[in-house]
C-alpha cells in the first residue's frame, strides 16, 4: 500500500533538515587558509541567531522545477556557519602589528567563484610601517597584498599611468570608495571592464572602502569569475555585507595598531629621554647648586665630566666668587673617591707659621701650644680629595714639602720623624695668574706643573649673563625659605637690571644683593640695591629707591662725592627708619636671637632698640 501523502511530506522535511545540517557554505576574503566553509551548523544553533540578508519571500510554485545548482546554493545559504568569520575578525581586531593585520586579511580570498582579492592602502606617513610613503598619497593607492588563483597578479594589471601596483583613486573599480561608498559591478554590463579584466575573465567585482572616522585608508576588492546575478545575487549580497563588516574591522585594527606603535615609540623615546636626563642630572650635578644653562658653564661641566673619573690633579682658575669650590665638590662627587672624605682648606686664611701644622699635623710638645697630637688635612683626606682653595697663598718655603706629598704620597707631621703615607687627590683653585707668580719667583714651577695637570677656566658671571635669572630665582627661594616668608616675584625689569651690571664679585656678590633685596621686600614687592664696587670706592649707602650706579667700566671713579650723592639728615633718618621697619617685618618683629632683626641688620640688639626708640618705631 503506497504511503500516505502526509507521511511522504514528513519524510521529505526530515530529509531536508538532515541535508541542511550536513551541507556547508563558503565565503570570500576569509583572511586565513581555512575559509568560512566546511563547517556544519551546530546542533544547538538557531537558524535566526545570526540573520542572513533579507530576500524577497517568494515561494516557488509547486509545479515549477528549480535547477539543481540553485537548490544547492539555497541549502548552503540556509546552513551558514559564521564562526570562522567571527574568529577572523577577533584575531584581526586584537592584532597590534600592522603588517600581521595585512597578512591575516590577505591569506584567503577563497570562496564561491572568487578568483582574486587585493588590498590597496594610501601610502601616507601614518602607514609608514606598512607601505613606503609617497608624495601622491592623496590621489594614489599602493598595492600591499593580494591572493588568488590567477597567474597575473594585480601588480601586472595596467592603467593609463602604469600598473595597479600604484593606482589612481579615480580608477573605475575604486570610483566611489573615497566617499565611503562601496563600488560594485555584479555583471559585465555593470562596469566598463578594462582589458586586464577581460583577459583574466573577471565578470564581477566588489570594492569596499577601508575607513575609520571618515578617514579614507584604503580599499579591499574581490573579483569573480562569473556574473553574480540571478541565482547568485543573494550570495553576492551576502558577500557585500560581510566584506563591508570586515573592511571596517580591518580599518579599526590598522588605526589601533598604528596608534599602539606610536605610543610604544613615544614610550621608548620618553624612557630614553628620561634616562638621558637622569644621566645629565648626575653628570651636571645640579644637586651641587651648579645653576645655569649657558654655553660657557656647559663647557666647564663637559671638562669636569671628562676629568672627574680620573685621579688627575685639577687646577680651577677663575675670579673670586665664581663657584670654584662648588665645582671642586662636583669633581669629587663624580669621582671614584666620592664615598670618602672631601677636605677643604682655605690657604689664604691660614697664618704662615701654622701652614705646615695645618697640612701635615703635629705631635704633642712639638712647639709651644702643641698640647696634644693633631691630625693634618692630608691625613684627614686619605683615600679622598683635598681641595686647596687660593693655592697661590701657600708660602714658598712650604711648597717643596707639598710637592713631595704630591709626588711620593709621604710626609712627616711637625715634631715627628716617622713618615706617613697617604693617597690623596688634589684639586686646587686660585684667582691669581700662577704663570706670573712663577715668573716672579713667588711660586715653584715644578709645583705649578704638578697641580695644573688638568686646568679648568671658570667663567666670571659677566660671561654668563643668561644664567643670572636662574641664579637670582635660586637665591630668592633660599633666602625666603630661611626667613620663612613667601618668595618675592622676580620681574622682567629686575632681570634687565641684574643683567646690566658687570658683577665684579661674581656669583657671591649676586647672592648678597638678592638676599638684601629679599630682606627689604615689602608685601611681596622687591627691588635690588646694587652698589658698584668695580673701583673699590667706599660703598654708597643704600637708597630707598632702586639704585644702580651709572658708572661704566671705562669711566674712572670720581675723586670726590658728587653733590647729588649727598643726602640730608632728614633723608638719612627716613632711610634708617624704613630699613629697620622692613627688617622687623621680615622677622615678625623679633629683635634678637637667631634670625632676628638685629642679626639681619648686623648690629647689637641693644643698638637696635635704642634706634627704634630714637626713631619712634613701634609695633602696630
Amino acid at each position: 500500500m503506497p504511503p500516505s501523502s502526509n507521511k511522504l511530506e514528513d519524510e521529505a522535511k526530515a530529509q531536508s533538515t538532515k541535508k541542511s545540517t550536513e551541507r556547508f557554505f563558503s565565503t570570500t576574503f576569509s583572511g586565513r587558509d581555512v575559509t568560512i566553509s566546511d563547517f556544519p551548523l551546530p546542533e544547538d544553533a538557531k537558524q535566526d541567531s545570526f540573520p542572513l540578508p533579507s530576500t524577497p519571500d517568494v515561494q516557488p510554485e509547486p509545479h515549477k522545477i528549480r535547477p539543481q545548482s540553485y537548490n544547492r546554493l539555497q541549502t548552503k545559504l540556509n546552513s551558514l556557519d559564521i564562526t570562522p568569520f567571527l574568529d577572523l575578525m577577533l584575531s584581526v581586531a586584537h592584532e597590534r602589528d600592522p603588517s600581521k593585520i595585512i597578512e591575516r586579511a590577505s591569506t584567503g580570498y577563497k570562496g564561491t567563484h572568487v578568483t582574486m582579492g587585493a588590498f590597496w592602502l594610501r601610502p601616507t606617513q601614518k602607514m609608514a610601517d606598512i607601505v613606503t610613503p609617497h608624495p601622491s598619497a592623496d590621489t594614489m593607492l599602493k598595492l600591499v597584498a593580494f591572493s588568488g588563483i590567477k597567474e597575473t597578479t594585480p601588480s601586472g594589471w595596467n592603467h593609463a599611468l602604469g600598473t595597479f601596483d600604484l593606482a589612481p583613486i579615480t580608477e573605475p573599480i575604486f570610483a566611489s570608495c573615497q566617499k565611503g561608498i562601496p563600488s560594485i559591478g555584479s555583471s559585465p554590463e555593470d562596469w566598463n571592464r578594462p582589458s586586464w579584466a577581460i583577459k583574466e575573465g573577471y565578470q564581477a567585482y566588489s570594492s569596499f572602502p577601508v575607513m575609520y572616522n571618515d578617514e579614507f585608508l584604503g580599499i579591499l576588492s574581490t573579483f569573480y569569475d562569473r556574473p553574480m546575478v540571478g541565482p547568485f545575487a543573494q550570495l553576492h549580497s551576502m558577500h557585500q555585507k560581510m566584506h563591508k563588516i570586515f573592511a571596517d574591522t580591518v580599518a579599526r585594527a590598522l588605526v589601533n595598531a598604528v596608534a599602539f606603535g606610536e605610543i610604544q615609540k613615544l614610550r621608548g623615546e620618553l624612557e630614553l629621554e628620561n634616562e638621558l636626563l637622569r644621566r645629565a642630572v648626575q653628570e651636571k650635578h645640579l644637586d651641587d647648586n651648579l645653576i645655569g644653562d649657558s654655553d660657557s658653564l656647559a663647557h666647564v661641566m663637559e671638562q669636569i665630566g671628562v676629568v672627574s673619573p680620573t685621579d688627575a690633579s685639577v687646577l680651577l682658575l677663575g675670579e673670586s666668587g665664581t663657584g670654584k669650590e662648588l665645582l671642586a665638590g662636583a669633581i669629587h662627587n663624580r669621582s671614584t673617591r666620592s664615598q670618602n672624605a672631601f677636605v677643604r682648606v682655605n690657604c689664604s686664611a691660614i697664618p704662615h707659621e701654622l701652614f705646615e701644622s695645618e697640612f701635615f699635623g703635629h705631635v704633642k710638645g712639638s712647639f709651644t701650644g702643641a698640647i696634644r697630637d693633631r691630625v693634618g688635612r692630608f691625613q684627614l683626606a686619605d683615600g679622598g680629595t683635598l681641595f686647596l682653595d687660593e693655592v697661590g697663598e701657600i708660602p714658598l718655603e712650604l711648597q717643596g714639602k707639598l710637592l713631595r706629598v704630591l709626588q711620593e704620597g709621604t710626609f712627616e707631621p711637625v715634631g715627628d720623624e716617622r713618615s706617613k703615607k697617604v693617597n690623596v687627590r688634589i684639586i686646587a683653585a686660585t684667582n691669581k695668574d700662577l704663570t706670573r707668580e712663577v715668573a716672579s719667583g713667588r711660586f715653584r714651577q715644578d709645583l705649578y706643573f704638578r697641580l695644573s695637570v688638568f686646568p679648568v677656566n671658570v667663567p666670571p658671571l659677566r660671561e654668563r649673563r643668561n644664567d643670572i635669572p636662574l641664579l637670582a630665582r635660586h637665591f630668592i627661594n633660599l633666602a625666603a625659605n630661611r626667613m620663612n616668608i613667601t618668595a618675592p616675584r622676580l620681574k622682567p625689569h629686575h632681570v634687565e637690571k641684574l643683567q646690566g651690571y658687570n658683577w665684579p664679585g661674581n656669583v657671591r656678590e649676586l647672592q648678597n644683593v638678592v638676599e638684601r633685596a629679599v630682606i627689604m621686600s615689602h608685601s611681596g614687592s622687591m627691588e635690588f640695591y646694587i652698589q658698584d664696587n668695580s673701583y673699590a670706592t667706599p660703598p654708597i649707602e643704600m637708597n630707598v629707591h632702586a639704585y644702580s650706579s651709572d658708572h661704566s667700566p671705562a669711566t674712572p671713579p670720581a675723586s670726590a662725592p658728587r653733590p647729588q650723592d649727598v643726602i640730608t639728615e632728614i633723608e638719612w633718618m627716613a632711610m634708617q627708619r624704613e630699613n629697620i621697619q622692613q627688617a622687623l617685618e621680615a622677622t615678625n618683629w623679633r629683635v634678637q636671637g637667631s634670625g632676628g632683626a638685629a642679626e639681619l641688620l648686623g648690629i647689637k640688639p641693644t643698638t637696635l632698640r635704642s634706634r627704634m626708640q630714637k626713631l619712634g618705631i613701634e609695633k602696630k
